[in-house]
């Protein structure tokens, strides 16, 4: 009976500890050291994850689609112009952006990302919208407007425990279509959504 219960415990700790890991399904990137002002970096979980960079003025300058497993990559920045330019992982559920600054004689990546957001989830039903948003930090400001540009709400919203749960009750007498904007600092999420 003893040895019933001891295998029980190890099989209920197996099962949470697999469900506990198997919800990190993002990916995950790690900045490497700097050689010869080329970045080096190592990104897991990368299945359908895009990878660019972009210089100050919002130029990209390369970008690159990650469909594998775990990837490690590196980026000579040696003829890039002295300034700031951002490396910015992005799958289906986040967006990551790392801040790299060039001059003359050195590249420096910053090993956290400057931005890091979870990008908002949607279940619409009929005219009910509802979205959600978790791991946030600080308020997001969300814009419902129509095809047409006219405004429906537009507020921003107070963040609790790190949570975004917002639901809209859209009027198809008023549009056919609506477009959910989410902005969070520089970062931005449209959502096109059509009534049926």
């Amino acid at each position: 009976m003893n040895k019933f219960i001891k295998l029980s415990f190890l099989a209920a700790l197996t099962f949470i500890s697999a469900n506990v890991f198997g919800k990190d399904k993002d990916f995950s990137l790690s900045i490497g050291e700097v050689k010869q002002k080329t970045v080096h970096f190592g990104i897991s979980n990368a299945k359908n994850v895009s990878i660019y960079v972009y210089n100050d003025d919002k130029n990209e300058l390369f970008s690159e689609r990650i469909n594998v497993e775990t990837a490690e990559k590196s980026y000579n920045m040696s003829n890039m112009a002295a300034g700031n330019y951002f490396l910015v992982a992005e799958s289906d559920g986040k967006i990551e952006k790392y801040k790299i600054t060039v001059d003359a004689n050195q590249v420096v990546v910053d090993q956290s990302p400057i931005s890091a957001m979870t990008k908002p989830s949607y279940t619409v039903d009929k005219n009910i919208v509802k979205l959600k948003m978790n791991d946030v930090i600080g308020d997001v400001r969300v814009s419902i407007y129509d095809t047409a540009n006219n405004t429906y709400y537009s507020n921003d919203n107070a963040v609790k425990n790190g949570l975004i749960d917002l639901t809209f009750d859209l009027n198809p007498e008023n549009a056919e279509t609506y477009i959910i904007s989410v902005e969070k600092g520089d970062d931005s999420f449209s959502r096109m959504i059509t009534l049926k």
